[in-house]
C-alpha cells in the first residue's frame, strides 16, 4: 500500500461538489423543504464505512438517554435526586499513546500546539520507544493515503504537514534512528517518498540529515528503547502477553510494512545518489508550501559549537603575580563581562534540549558521559573560584578592595547582558566564604558600588524559591543565559515529583508531569533561538579568564584569606588611627 496519494486526475473535480453546483442552488432557492424525521442526511459522511443514520431531530432524544443524570433548570437543586449522580461518568486520568501521536500529527492553530511538538519529541522517550512512534506515524500516513472521500490537495498537504514532523525528528534527534531495525524503515520511507516528484524535496532533505548526523543513541542508559521493546515481543511470544501501556502494531502487516523488511540499499548506488544530490541541490524542484526549510547549517551549528566549547578548558598557565594584576585591571570591564558572555553562550550552545533530561535522569556513575552539561557546570565553579583568587591575590586591602569593585561592574554588566549564569558564578565567588570575611576589604569599596551590587545579590537569592530571578527570567528579551543550576534542580523536582504512567493498572501517560518538565524545558529551549550579535572575541580577557594559574581547593584559598586579613583585622585599624587608646587601656 503506497503512501503516496493517487493520480491528481482521478480525483473529482470541485465543480461536482454540492457547493460549486448551480442546480443544486437554484433548486434550494425555488423550494425549501423542511427534512422529514424518517430521512437520512444528505451530508457525506466523515469515513468511508460510517454514515449518519439518525435524523437532527433525533439528537435530542439520544442525548437524553445517554446523559439520564443531567436535570432540567425546572426542577429545584433542593429536590433533585442524589443519587442519580452516581451514573456519571467517572474522570479519565492521563493520556494514551495514541492521543499524544494524533495531536503531535494534527495541524498546529495556535502556540501551545507548535510547543507540543518540540516537548513531545523531546520528553517521548520516557514512554515510548522510537520504533514505536515512527510505526504510529505510519499508520497515520496509510491512512490519509487511503482516504478517497478526501480532495487530492488536501491529503497532500496533510502528508505534507506529517513529513515534517519526520523531519523536524531527524533532525534535532538523530539518535533516535540508531536501532538498526528503525534506521532501515526510515531508509524505506525516505526511499518511497523520493519515488514521487511532490516529495522528492521532502525526501532530498531528509536524507541529508539522516547521513551528515552522527547516529548513536545516547538515551539508551534512561529512555525506553527499541531493544526493549524487542526483548518484550520476545517475551510476549514466549509467555503470556504483558501490559505495557503503548499499544503496539496489531494485525496483518501492511504493504509498506513488507516494503520495509525487503528494502536493502545498494551502498554504491546510495553514495553516488548523495553526491549527486549535493551537487544538483538548486535543481530539485521544491515545492513553494513545502513548510520545512533547509536547517543542514542550523542542525550542524550545535556540533561546531560543542567543539569550539571543547576548547575552552582552563589550562591554569599564567602564574598570579602583580604584573597579571595590573593587566586584569587595564581592560575594560565591558570586555571582561563580554568574553564571559561568549564562553558561557558556546557553552550553552552545546547542550542540547535532551541533554538536561538525560542528565538528571541518569545514574551517577553515568553521569560523567554527559560531557557538554558538565563542561558548563565545571565552567561554572571555575569561574567562582577564579573571581575569589583574583581578589586575594594582593597583599594589601586598598589593591583588594580595587579588585572587588571591578568585579562589582563585571556583575553589573553580565546583568545587562542577560547573562545570569555567568552573573550567578560571579556572585558566588563575591560572596562565598573566603570573600565575604575580608570586612577591611569591603569598607574600601564606594558605598555606591555596594548598593548596586547588593541589588544583583537580591535579584538571585534563594528568597522564595529564586523569585526575583524567576520573574526576571520570565521577562528579559533575547539573547540570554539561563542560570543553568537552578533549571536544572527545577528539572529534578519535576521528575521526582510525579509519575509517568497512571491509571487503574497504569496503562495511561500522566501527560501533566510533562506539561510540568516544559514550563522549564521551553524558556531554556527559546532562549537557544536568538544568539548575542555583537560579541567579539577578545584575547586578552580569554587568558585571563581560562588560563590563570590558581588555586582550587577550598581550604586552600579560605586560609590565603587569614593570611591576607586575619579575624582580627578590625581591631589593628583601631590601633593605628587611635594609638592613645592602646596606652590608656594599659
Amino acid at each position: 500500500m503506497s503512501l503516496i496519494p493517487g493520480d491528481q486526475r482521478q480525483e473529482p473535480p470541485l465543480s461536482s461538489h454540492p457547493m460549486f453546483r448551480h442546480d443544486s442552488l437554484n433548486a434550494t432557492e425555488s423550494s425549501i423543504t423542511f427534512p422529514s424525521p424518517k430521512a437520512r442526511s444528505p451530508f457525506a459522511s466523515p469515513g468511508p464505512a460510517e454514515t449518519i443514520d439518525k435524523p437532527f431531530l433525533d439528537i435530542e432524544d439520544s442525548d437524553h438517554d445517554s446523559a439520564s443524570y443531567r436535570y432540567s433548570d425546572d426542577i429545584p437543586i433542593l429536590q433533585r435526586n442524589d443519587d442519580s449522580f452516581s451514573d456519571k461518568p467517572a474522570k479519565v486520568v492521563g493520556v494514551t499513546f495514541n492521543d499524544l501521536v494524533e495531536r503531535l500529527l494534527n495541524q498546529n492553530m495556535t502556540r501551545a500546539d507548535h510547543n507540543f511538538s518540540d516537548i513531545f519529541l523531546c520528553l517521548y522517550r520516557k514512554f515510548a520507544a522510537p520504533g514505536e512512534l515512527f510505526d504510529a506515524i505510519i499508520d497515520r500516513l496509510e491512512h490519509i493515503a487511503d482516504d478517497r472521500y478526501t480532495h487530492y490537495l488536501t491529503r497532500t498537504m496533510t502528508q505534507f504537514r506529517i513529513i515534517t514532523v519526520v523531519a523536524k525528528w531527524v533532525t534535532n534527534y538523530p539518535g533516535d534512528f540508531a536501532n538498526p531495525t528503525t534506521s532501515n524503515k526510515l531508509d524505506a520511507f525516505i526511499g518511497q517518498l523520493a519515488g514521487d516528484p511532490v516529495f522528492a524535496a521532502a525526501a532530498h532533505e531528509i536524507r541529508l540529515q539522516r547521513q551528515s548526523r552522527v547516529f548513536e543513541d545516547d538515551d539508551a542508559g534512561w529512555a525506553r528503547t527499541d531493544v526493549d521493546v524487542e526483548q518484550e515481543v520476545s517475551n510476549t511470544e514466549n509467555s503470556s502477553p504483558a501490559s505495557y501501556p503503548v499499544r503496539t502494531r496489531i494485525g496483518v502487516k501492511t504493504d509498506f510494512e513488507s516494503e520495509i523488511n525487503n528494502f536493502h540499499i545498494d551502498d554504491g548506488s546510495s553514495e553516488d545518489m548523495v553526491r549527486k544530490e549535493s551537487r544538483e541541490d538548486s535543481s530539485i524542484p521544491r515545492p513553494h508550501f513545502w513548510p520545512f526549510q533547509p536547517s543542514l547549517s542550523l542542525a550542524h551549528a550545535v556540533e561546531d559549537y560543542q567543539r569550539e566549547a571543547a576548547a575552552l578548558v582552563p589550562k591554569g598557565t599564567l602564574p598570579l603575580t602583580k604584573f597579571r594584576y595590573h593587566i586584569f585591571m587595564d581592560t575594560p570591564d565591558e570586555d571582561i563581562a563580554d568574553e564571559m558572555t561568549r564562553i558561557d553562550w558556546v557553552m550553552f550552545s552545546s547542550i542540547r534540549l535532551r541533554d538536561l533530561v538525560r542528565h538528571v535522569s541518569l545514574p551517577p556513575e553515568q553521569k560523567e558521559k554527559m560531557t557538554n552539561v558538565n563542561r558548563m557546570i565545571s565552567h561554572f565553579n571555575h569561574i567562582a573560584k577564579w573571581v575569589a583568587n583574583m581578589i586575594l591575590m594582593r597583599d594589601k586591602a586598598k589593591h583588594r578592595a580595587q579588585m572587588l569593585e571591578k568585579f562589582m561592574a563585571i556583575a553589573l554588566r553580565l546583568r545587562q547582558l542577560n547573562n545570569y549564569n555567568g552573573l550567578a558564578a560571579v556572585l558566588a565567588g563575591i560572596n562565598g566564604t573566603a570573600i565575604h570575611r575580608l570586612t577591611q576589604t569591603r569598607n574600601l569599596v564606594p558605598a555606591d558600588v555596594q548598593k548596586r551590587f547588593a541589588r544583583l545579590v537580591i535579584l538571585m537569592g534563594t528568597h522564595k524559591s529564586h523569585f526575583a530571578y524567576r520573574l526576571a527570567w520570565e521577562n528579559s528579551p533575547l539573547p540570554r543565559i539561563p542560570f543553568i543550576p537552578l533549571h536544572r534542580r527545577d528539572l529534578v523536582s519535576a521528575e521526582e515529583g510525579s509519575q509517568t504512567f497512571v491509571g487503574a493498572n497504569g496503562r495511561r501517560i500522566n501527560w501533566k508531569k510533562f506539561e510540568i518538565l516544559s514550563e522549564v524545558i521551553l524558556p531554556v529551549l527559546k532562549s537557544q533561538t536568538v544568539p548575542y550579535p555583537n560579541l567579539s572575541t577578545h584575547e586578552s580577557a580569554r587568558e585571563l579568564i581560562l588560563n590563570c594559574r590558581m588555586p582550587i581547593d577550598d581550604e586552600e584559598v579560605y586560609q590565603r584569606s587569614l593570611q591576607v586579613e586575619s579575624s582580627y583585622g578590625s581591631v589593628d585599624i583601631v590601633k593605628k588611627k587611635f594609638p592613645w587608646f592602646q596606652k590608656d587601656k594599659s
